[in-house]
């Protein structure tokens, strides 16, 4: 799957791609803005991103999913922000809630590519740090 990584901690950023390339997935970035993160995905189609709510530099995530959402794009909100991932649960199919463990990231990669097809999994898989909106 190509997934778009939006993530303006470098260190947590270049952790995401790691984990996710390991794992088998494509990535489009890190992207550390906004705008970005609209371009990567403009340019490059990618089937979900992972969003961090509180982008240092202009714009931020949640303004981000809207945008995405325009363009066809699930996004995941990637956060700590759990507050304010809830309240804008409308533009995300989930929460990764950090910290969470880096083990985590490609089962719920899994769980999520289920969710986007339509198809069934058991509650009993879904990771710690992976909360479902939808």
């Amino acid at each position: 799957m190509l997934i778009l990584v939006v993530e303006d901690e470098p260190i947590c950023a270049l952790s995401t791609v790691a984990e996710l390339e390991l794992a088998g997935h494509r990535t489009l970035g890190p992207a550390a803005t906004l705008e970005e993160g609209l371009e990567l995905a403009r340019n490059g189609h990618p089937a979900l991103a992972l969003i961090n709510i509180d982008l240092m530099r202009a714009g931020d995530g949640v303004e981000l999913a809207k945008r995405l959402r325009e363009l066809h794009v699930p996004a995941v909100f990637v956060s700590g922000q759990h507050p304010s991932a809830f309240e804008n649960r409308d533009l995300a199919l989930g929460l990764i809630g950090k910290p969470y463990n880096p083990a985590d990231l490609p089962p719920s990669i899994e769980v999520l590519a289920a969710v986007m097809e339509g198809k069934s999994f058991s509650a009993a898989s879904l990771p710690r740090a992976l909360q479902l909106f939808h």
